[in-house]
């Protein structure tokens, strides 16, 4: 299981990740079934599952229950790692070429480092978001991994339901996220 992630209370974020994933599987997954790299079959259970995923974390951000379906706890966690997998390769080329267009040295700054030669409109911002780019979106994917892979009564789900229902008593105040 991945330590604590450091976006694990950004869910708007994980939530417009996840429908990132499933609109790149919708557009892209044509292409891979058309050239022999994906069966028509295995397309729709990878937008089956990037869709139910996607779904759960729209209702999250809004502090909503998403509606069950028939996808499976093993099989999104198995679909996140694969993934993030992916992300990571991203993040890590994306490194690789901040690095070699600015020095080593580049690779030691922190990400508030890096996200402050951004913000100043620094010219070595065009390196360096790509990286900063792919970095956040594996870190919503490793948050949403991990609310995932919580035992049930600490999962994402139980912890919306239990909000609802103190809510529903009056202990929690209605907020609504801009997902």
């Amino acid at each position: 299981m991945i330590d604590r992630p450091r976006f694990i209370y950004a869910y708007a974020e994980m939530a417009q990740v996840a429908d990132d994933v499933r609109k790149n599987r919708a557009e892209g997954d044509p292409a891979l079934i058309e050239a022999g790299k994906l069966s028509v079959e295995d397309a729709a259970t990878r937008l089956r599952i990037s869709t139910a995923i996607a779904v759960d974390w729209k209702a999250y951000a809004r502090m909503e229950l998403p509606s069950l379906d028939r996808t499976t706890d093993a099989e999104k966690v198995a679909d996140l790692k694969a993934v993030l997998t992916g992300a990571k390769k991203r993040r890590d080329h994306a490194r690789t070429a901040m690095m070699y267009e600015y020095g080593a040295a580049v690779g030691d700054l922190s990400l508030v480092e890096l996200w402050a030669i951004h913000d100043a409109h620094d010219t070595r911002s065009l390196r360096i978001l790509p990286y900063l780019r792919w970095e956040s979106y594996a870190a919503a994917i490793e948050a949403m991994l991990w609310w995932q892979e919580r035992p049930h009564f600490e999962s994402r789900r139980f912890i919306t339901m239990v909000n609802q229902q103190l809510r529903g008593m009056g202990y929690v105040e209605q907020e609504k996220a801009a997902a």
